[in-house]
């Protein structure tokens, strides 16, 4: 079966702080099992001082900019945390997760993540029959993340409602999201959305962390 992508946004990131850091890639961290397929997040380690400046919890974003000519291209990788405070004023990361920046020592961008996505293998989680409003629990390089279903979409772009019981596609009148955007106050229109249970046209999960 196919992956699921599941975006995962954490509610308690409001007011992010942003620090430039700088960041070295070292052999002693391994690229991660499935990171290639996106099936986890590559890992940092950073000194118990950074992280605490940072305001982080486990999940770390690291962003550059790259001025390409009349261009910015913006590239954004998120990590799990692990605390070593041998990495001093450094960001330790993969060799492999440095590729995505193209280069080995570079400063970046830190701050607490807000959201990121991720697929999961059916194959070791079924998450088909669950419902909007449901929970469920992914472990990403040894941290459990309990995961509150919010949202989702099928694979011609419908959005899922917790009003529509099913897995079935619906044709409804709608006043507003998700499924419909009015363009104006008290306006209706017959759409197309899914039910509130995830079958297998499902390919996008939405979710935030639960504590």
């Amino acid at each position: 079966m196919p992956d699921f992508k599941v975006v995962v946004s954490d509610p308690e990131v409001k007011n992010v702080k942003q620090l430039k850091v700088k960041v070295k890639a070292v052999d002693s961290i391994p690229s991660m099992e499935g990171e290639k397929e996106n099936r986890t997040l590559p890992m940092a380690k950073l000194s118990s001082k950074l992280k605490e400046q940072l305001g982080l919890e486990s999940l770390l974003t690291l962003q550059v900019i790259k001025q390409e000519g009349d261009k910015k291209n913006k590239i954004k990788v998120h990590f799990t945390v692990q605390v070593d405070d041998s990495a001093g004023d450094y960001v330790l990361i993969s060799k492999s997760a440095a590729e995505k920046f193209g280069s080995e020592e570079f400063e970046a961008t830190a701050y607490r993540t807000k959201a990121f996505q991720i697929n999961i293998d059916q194959n070791k989680i079924n998450l088909l029959g669950l419902k909007l409003g449901d929970t469920f629990t992914i472990n990403i390089n040894g941290i459990n993340f309990k995961l509150k279903i919010t949202g989702g979409s099928d694979n011609t772009g419908f959005a899922m409602r917790a009003d529509v019981l099913g897995a079935a596609k619906r044709k409804i009148f709608l006043a507003g999201p998700p499924g419909y955007k009015p363009l104006e106050d008290g306006e209706r229109r017959r759409k197309i959305v899914r039910g509130n249970m995830i079958s297998n046209e499902i390919v996008q999960i939405n979710s935030m962390i639960i504590r």
